[in-house]
């Protein structure tokens, strides 16, 4: 690896990449229903319908592009998604100015917007993983983790401005972003994919470590421990706190985690991964635990905010790296599942809580998704041994020779 002492593996353009790429879509997403709102087109609800097509295709689209997207071609991937993303936008500014009343239309294209969105997502994870060596990828997906919280805390505060000096042309403000994205994308080296050679002879077969499912349960709690912050927290502290309270603890978060992430991610290296699993997932639950009650003061919030931040900063790259080494060399299905496991908890988590708030019952959400964090717990303590294999190099696995019944 060449660059500088404490570098990212492979340097830092396609964690750059990364920054821009989550701001395309960051810099739309907290005030696009207002905006479309403002322009007197649909009801609250279509609105509504609208706003939440655009974030269900993003959070749930990766698994759509997994058989498109081949070793080698995640650059153009990257670039045409910003190309898809800038044209979205521009489309649906032409459509606000147009007067366009096409219930129909507007989902469509608020759809290929957030499509495009999870594109960016699964090509640049897989780039990470095909450029960078196996005993990188945690410290790899570490910095992509920082770079993804970078851009979550500047984008709605870049968002917000271009909202209040822009007006009907808000929905512009992402064209700027997928513009720098895909010119610096271009200037990215093409991934290596994992390397497929065909055998002469019968080989040995290494035995790829169980666990697949497990993992995305565990990958699927933790996010529904993770979205009660996130997702609900604003909903039901905002009254209480102020909102711009609220947002200060959103803020804080993110960056303590752009300061603190190579931090932690230093001090994990040596430990086990269901260990990290255990103590990332205790930390959510007591933080989440402690987000019931917000009228004891910010100083109680701060404390609940490092505790879930610190679960965040530890969990986040445990899942991925594990992610990658149990899919056999799929990398793109490996991300894409965990992605659409991370979007399909959290819409359920983001779903549910809401409702619980409104039937008056907030603390229920908070105290579930504590819960939740604490089977993870459980499940790391049960299946110590198959997350422990997990992470095994496939090399280092004792192999098992082909039998009849062995497919590739």
């Amino acid at each position: 690896m060449t660059g500088v002492r404490g570098a990212p593996p492979g340097g830092w353009t396609i964690y750059v990449v990364r920054f821009l790429t989550y701001s395309t879509w960051g810099v739309l997403y907290p005030f696009f229903t207002v905006w479309l709102l403002d322009q007197g087109l649909f009801s609250v609800a279509d609105c509504g319908l609208v706003t939440g097509t655009a974030v269900l295709a993003n959070r749930l689209g990766s698994l759509a592009f997994v058989r498109v997207l081949r070793p080698g071609s995640e650059r153009r991937f990257i670039v045409g998604s910003q190309i898809a993303m800038a044209a979205a936008a521009a489309v649906m500014c032409a459509m606000a100015l147009l007067a366009v009343r096409s219930l129909a239309g507007w989902v469509l294209i608020s759809a290929a917007f957030g499509l495009a969105g999870s594109l960016a997502t699964l090509a640049q994870l897989t780039l990470i993983v095909h450029q960078f060596g196996a005993e990188e990828t945690r410290r790899a997906f570490s910095y992509e983790n920082v770079a993804l919280n970078a851009a979550g805390g500047l984008a709605p505060f870049v968002s917000s401005l271009a909202y209040t000096a822009t007006g009907r042309l808000y929905v512009l403000a992402p064209i700027g972003f997928a513009v720098f994205a895909g010119l610096l994308a271009m200037r990215l080296a093409p991934g290596r994919g994992p390397a497929a050679e065909a055998p002469r002879a019968a080989p040995d077969i290494p035995a790829r470590p169980r666990g697949v499912f497990v993992l995305l349960g565990a990958n699927f709690l933790t996010t529904v421990t993770y979205a009660q912050f996130y997702g609900v927290f604003a909903a039901y502290a905002s009254p209480r706190l102020g909102p711009h309270s609220v947002g200060l603890l959103f803020a804080f978060a993110s960056v303590a985690i752009v300061v603190l992430q190579s931090l932690v991610t230093r001090w994990s290296r040596r430990a086990g991964e269901p260990v990290l699993i255990a103590v990332a997932n205790l930390a959510l639950a007591a933080g989440t635990a402690l987000l019931v009650a917000p009228e004891g003061g910010m100083a109680l919030m701060l404390l609940a905010v490092v505790a879930i931040t610190v679960g965040e900063m530890i969990y986040v790259p445990v899942y991925q790296a594990l992610a990658v080494a149990v899919s056999g060399g799929r990398t793109s299905l490996a991300v894409g599942s965990l992605t659409f496991v991370w979007g399909l908890a959290e819409s359920l988590a983001v779903v549910a809580g809401l409702w619980l708030i409104g039937a008056g019952l907030g603390a229920m959400t908070f105290l579930t998704g504590a819960g939740a964090a604490m089977a993870v717990v459980v499940l790391a303590v049960v299946f110590h041994r198959r997350f422990t294999d997990m992470a095994t190099p496939a090399e280092a696995v004792p192999a098992a020779r082909p039998t009849a019944g062995t497919t590739s």
